[in-house]
């Protein structure tokens, strides 16, 4: 047995041990999901962005794990620029509303989002859309470029489609950037004054990826441009991640406050230890407890025996031929009053099945012993034996 354990402890080992070498130098898949989430370091990830914040923005920069309605609920000066950076930006009416009183009393924020909620649009008079980017069955993908409008390079981003744009801007929105193709140019990139604030939309959020900015000296460039209309603050940036747990989670209230949390975790452990008691004094073992026997055939059998040691054999007999008449009645549906005539025994026999001649010979009996003033046991067993037979042979019993 022991040696057994031990030769599956070295199996075990052994498997293990070929599972890592081959997991360490297999080549694993680049995987271009566009997640845009600070902690990735995929080709559309953000890590190498959020890591050089620091460094294209001279200003400290700090990170929102919390709900943005909470956030700037407890806000009150709009001393840090936002910045939001995310595939889809749709954070609820409720918080959007907090975000435009923000840039409003004069604060601002960078949204870098392919999609931006419509009530954000609607509220900065701008509309957005996919532009068509083929021709006549031609790809002017490889045609495409960007650039920003105070640097004449053009940057050509391979690996990504570049089709959002704006086609509605409001007298108060300037251009900053856009999309090249030939000599058309279509905006991505805008600043919209709004109140005393101003809110920056960049709908290409691949440009700010790992890729594009490990890529070359120029698309580095790019980024750094587009965020510095954010140096003159410290910059709050809105970890999306982090926040769609509490989105998704009616118990966001009670765990964003320490009491609260904490007395939703002592509420839980004691329901669980309430489960765990009350489970083991219910499923206690239940002792099996016998139902009482039966015990009718045991007693009729007792009380016939007293009855037969110490009863008179005539009045057993007069009983025994009465229970008898009662069974005809009940099963052949005879006139037992008639039982001296001839007609009854033919009746009796034609019912039962038994020959007329065993039928009368019972008849006769049963009329001899009841006219019969005396009767002994002999008696007793021969109208027994009789009528027992006859039951039988007629299926009575």
């Amino acid at each position: 047995m022991k040696g057994s354990v031990k030769f599956g402890l070295i199996l075990l080992t052994v498997v293990l041990v070929l599972i890592a070498l081959i997991d360490a130098t297999s080549k694993k898949p680049i995987i271009w999901d566009r997640t845009f989430d600070a902690k990735d370091k995929n080709p559309f990830g953000a890590y190498v962005l959020r890591q050089e914040l620091k460094h294209i923005i001279d200003q400290k920069n700090t990170t929102i794990e919390r709900p943005l309605y909470e956030y700037l609920d407890s806000t009150k000066k709009t001393d840090a620029n936002l910045f939001f950076y995310t595939s889809y930006f749709s954070m609820g009416e409720a918080a959007e509303d907090k975000l435009l009183d923000y840039v409003n009393r004069g604060g601002k924020a960078m949204i870098v989002a392919e999609d931006i909620d419509n009530y954000i649009l609607d509220s900065l008079g701008l509309e957005a859309d996919n532009f068509y980017g083929f021709k006549k069955g031609v790809n002017i993908k490889s045609q495409l470029r960007v650039r920003l409008m105070n640097d004449n390079n053009k940057i050509h981003y391979s690996k990504s489609d570049l089709g959002e744009v704006f086609k509605k801007l409001p007298k108060n929105a300037t251009i900053l950037g856009s999309i090249t193709y030939k000599e058309f140019a279509l905006p991505n990139f805008i600043a919209v004054q709004f109140g005393k604030g101003t809110f920056y939309l960049h709908l290409t959020p691949d440009l700010f990826g790992n890729y594009y900015l490990l890529n070359s000296a120029s698309q580095y460039a790019y980024v750094a441009k587009s965020l510095s209309y954010l140096n003159d603050k410290p910059i709050a940036w809105y970890d999306f991640k982090a926040n769609m747990g509490q989105y998704r989670t009616p118990l966001r209230v009670l765990l964003m406050n320490d009491g609260l949390r904490q007395a939703w975790y002592v509420l839980l452990a004691g329901l669980v230890l309430l489960l765990v008691f009350r489970s083991r004094r219910e499923q206690r073992a239940v002792a099996v407890v016998s139902p009482e026997p039966n015990l009718s055939k045991e007693f009729c059998g007792t009380i016939a025996t007293l009855y037969y040691e110490n009863g008179v054999p005539g009045n057993m007999v007069a009983k025994k031929i009465d229970y008898f008449l009662h069974d005809l009645r009940m099963r052949f549906h005879l006139d037992t009053l008639m039982l001296r005539e001839e007609e009854f025994s033919e009746e009796l026999a034609e019912r039962s099945g038994v020959s007329l001649a065993e039928t009368q010979s019972l008849i006769r009996l049963i009329v001899r012993m009841q006219d019969a003033k005396q009767h002994d046991v002999a008696d007793l067993k021969l109208i027994n034996d009789t009528i027992e037979e006859f039951k039988h042979k007629a299926k009575m019993i």
